[in-house]
């Protein structure tokens, strides 16, 4: 018994042990979505489609001719899945969905190592992976077989790399590789990693000068930046002239050179402790509080934030912050206010000054997107909480080391000792409870969160797929078939036309008159209706989604409407869980309005 006890014991006290319980828990938790629906995610047909490209072509770049512009040069999720495919033979619209949250949960693996690299304390680097192994922000947006997902891998690998790569130069191979592997998974994540690396560049400056690890940073900066604006120039077109060109409020011609005056400006004035030692240093704990004001204060100002931006709504964001949304948004405001305590902790952590460099690169990218209305500040948020995950985890570590639970002694020498002891111990209990509870409402939150604003649901069901299985040799290629984004990108995957996002009046129009211009403009001979569509919200395009009402559901029903095709899943009461619905335009009517 005794030696059963030791056993668990040593195996509770296993950093192995907690990483892969946290690794675990992270997979399962990005996995939920593509566990419990047939698909997920608004894209998905896009990146289904070009997956499948890749099987019969065997060429990473295929021609793209569909929503967006620049989905083809981001191939590697395409290239896992299809390998994937061929060693299992499993569909690729079944094995697609379940591959990618594998690699965001392993980003938290990763994300261990990372910060034991900076830290060299397994104790934070443990409660840092479990914090980003639940956040939700992190979470949602890792749980989709997406390129982003496969980004956020290859970020946080590079990262590691790179802090290797300081210290041993020998991992200057396994990073390159690293690195191109990322610029060719997702462009925004490797935006994100330019900027990261960037100011860690300017911390290492401003540490150690100019010598020779100092050097080899900078010149792997200079390298990272060079392959990654080369490919968006040269091969990545779309990327550049959408994406470089038009988020900067600068000349296209002039946003490379201004990077690289921006750098060598930074190794400039950290050489001279102008940056780093004088502002970044101290911009994270002006105040001088204590750690639970910190705590309160960073809470109440989030939330106020939160309610303020749920009115005004965020300049470059055109989703609306709802009651609920705040509601189920205060398990991340914990966390937050946690991250915001804990900044001034870095000061007394080895190597601390790369947090704070890589935390103020993207909050700079935040602020300016603010500004700007430009570069999908919102999206700034999936990328920020990774490094605020550290400060946060040493908040905790405080609090766990001020609130010990022990064993009530047996003997004490009176009463009133007695009782206060009791009173610590359960103080301790409920602090412990607390921290358990952020966790678990964390976890809970992480879906209901997004649905709450009303303004998106990436739900695929099984009579979806259905549906579009049905139309194979049922609807003629050559027809136009109008549905949400969602569906219609499946649609497109299969060789099918649809209306790419053109579709307005046709879902909230409550008669058939108020919808026929667009009706006959678009040429639509097929309306294809799920119950995601007709209960929660029809996602047109970015910034544009509709709510059908009984009405303006109910004139499907009528002529010159006829519903030619219904599938539904039933549960064990036989309640219909998931149902879609295809309507065909009687052709008289595009005769009788010409």
């Amino acid at each position: 018994m005794k030696e059963a006890n030791d056993e668990k014991k040593s195996l509770l006290h296993n950093w192995i042990f907690w990483l892969i319980s946290i690794t675990f828990i992270a997979i399962i938790l990005r996995s939920i979505p593509a566990w419990f629906n047939a698909a997920w995610g608004v894209d998905f047909g896009i990146y289904y489609s070009l997956t499948n490209s890749f099987l019969e072509t065997k060429e990473f770049i295929n021609t793209y001719s569909g929503w967006g512009s620049s989905y083809q040069f981001f191939p590697v999720l395409y290239v896992i899945t299809g390998v994937s495919h061929w060693i299992t033979g499993i569909s690729v619209v079944e094995l697609m969905p379940k591959i990618a949250p594998i690699f965001g949960g392993l980003t938290v693996t990763i994300f261990y190592f990372v910060v034991y690299s900076i830290t060299k304390n397994k104790k934070v680097s443990l409660i840092s992976s479990g914090i980003l192994a639940v956040t939700v922000f992190h979470v949602y947006q890792t749980s989709h077989a997406a390129p982003l997902t496969i980004g956020h891998f290859f970020m946080m690998l590079s990262i590691y790399f790179f802090i290797k790569y300081e210290k041993h130069p020998m991992f200057s191979i396994p990073l390159i590789l690293s690195t191109i592997l990322l610029i060719l998974s997702h462009h925004f994540t490797t935006y994100f990693y330019i900027i990261s690396i960037t100011f860690m560049c300017f911390a290492y400056v401003s540490r150690a000068k100019i010598n020779r690890k100092t050097i080899l940073i900078l010149a792997y900066v200079i390298f990272t930046s060079a392959a990654a604006f080369s490919y968006w120039f040269f091969v990545a077109t779309p990327v550049y002239n959408w994406f470089m060109s038009g988020n900067f409020l600068v000349p296209s011609y002039a946003i490379i050179p201004l990077y690289y005056i921006f750098l060598f400006l930074g190794v400039f004035l950290a050489t001279k402790w102008l940056i780093f030692k004088q502002f970044l240093y101290s911009i994270f704990s002006r105040l001088d509080l204590d750690r639970n004001k910190k705590i309160a204060l960073g809470f109440v100002v989030s939330l106020i934030l939160l309610i303020i931006v749920s009115f005004t709504g965020i300049p470059g964001v055109y989703t609306k912050i709802t009651p609920l949304a705040i509601i189920y948004s205060l398990p991340m405001i914990a966390l937050i206010s946690l991250s915001y305590a804990g900044l001034s902790y870095l000061k007394h952590v080895k190597n601390g000054f790369l947090i704070k460099a890589w935390i103020f690169g993207i909050l700079l990218s935040f602020f300016y997107s603010i500004a700007s209305a430009r570069l999908l500040p919102d999206r700034h948020f999936e990328y920020l909480i990774v490094p605020l995950c550290i400060p946060a985890a040493l908040t905790l570590k405080e609090i766990i080391a001020d609130h010990p639970i022990r064993k009530l002694s047996r003997h004490t020498s009176s009463a009133i000792e007695n009782s206060i002891e009791a009173a610590h111990h359960n103080r301790n209990i409920i602090v412990t409870i607390c921290i358990a509870l952020l966790f678990i409402t964390n976890i809970m939150v992480t879906y209901p969160a997004i649905d709450s604003l009303n303004s998106i649901d990436e739900r695929i069901s099984d009579p979806c797929i259905n549906v579009i299985e049905w139309m194979k040799g049922n609807v003629s290629n050559h027809s136009v078939v109008a549905s949400d984004h969602r569906l219609e990108m499946i649609i497109w995957a299969k060789g099918f036309n649809i209306t790419y996002g053109k579709t307005n009046t046709t879902w909230i129009a409550e008669k058939l008159s108020n919808c026929t211009e667009e009706l006959l403009q678009l040429n639509i001979s097929y309306i294809l209706i799920d119950d995601i569509m007709r209960n929660n919200v029809v996602n047109i395009d970015v910034g544009r989604y509709y709510y059908m009402t009984n009405e303006s559901y109910d004139k499907f029903t009528i002529w010159p409407f006829e519903m030619v095709y219904r599938n539904a899943t039933l549960n064990e009461e036989n309640e219909e869980i998931h149902w879609v619905e295809i309507y065909k335009i009687n052709q008289s009517f595009f005769k009788k309005e010409v």
